[in-house]
């Protein structure tokens, strides 16, 4: 087993085990010191989504630095079950919810069809996914003024997430890891 730390914030200092393996792959510390050094107060009392959650480690990390509510979508039944038991550790159950799913169909999934402040996504770097989550799919998620930001490999191209929809506000690069950040028009 691997393990993520939380690096700042309520739950700083946290180790949690992750499985080892391809199936997840947790955003590199640093990368994650970095994101949030980026996003800075925006995280505090945010409604954030964790897209391709994995061990969550970017969902705890907001958490820990004082989101409001976080919300987890990961397909992989393993770490759904891992990442409730993290939520059962830290005893931040009653901020959060997890959903088994895939994280494109459920952005796009007419019920519940919650808003968000923030929508951390760390998707497959193969297959498409970011270009799939990117656009429509997020933006009709975001609250007016909200964040997403895709994680990539530096040696793709950045998403295209629609040009006026949610344009392409930052990109950030740390070793062979991109993090674009997209911001939804308003407020």
């Amino acid at each position: 087993m691997g393990r993520i730390r939380i690096i700042a914030g309520e739950f700083k200092g946290r180790r949690l085990a992750v499985p080892e393996g391809r199936r997840v792959r947790p955003t590199a510390e640093r990368v994650r010191e970095a994101l949030f050094s980026i996003l800075g107060e925006r995280v505090i009392g945010a409604r954030v989504l964790d897209a391709y959650a994995g061990t969550g480690a970017l969902g705890l990390e907001a958490l820990s630095r004082g989101a409001h509510e976080v919300v987890f979508v990961e397909s992989d039944r393993a770490a759904v079950r891992r990442l409730r038991e993290h939520l059962e550790t830290l005893g931040a159950v009653d901020r959060c919810s997890v959903h088994e799913a895939e994280a494109v169909s459920w952005l796009k999934a007419p019920c519940g069809a919650e808003i968000f402040d923030l929508i951390l996504a760390d998707p497959p770097y193969a297959g498409g996914e970011g270009q799939r989550l990117a656009g429509p799919a997020a933006a009709r998620r975001l609250a007016p003024g909200g964040w997403l930001v895709l994680e990539r490999e530096a040696a793709r191209a950045p998403v295209e997430a629609g040009g006026e929809i949610l344009p392409l506000f930052r990109t950030a690069r740390y070793g062979g890891t991109c993090l674009d950040f997209y911001r939804l028009p308003g407020s």
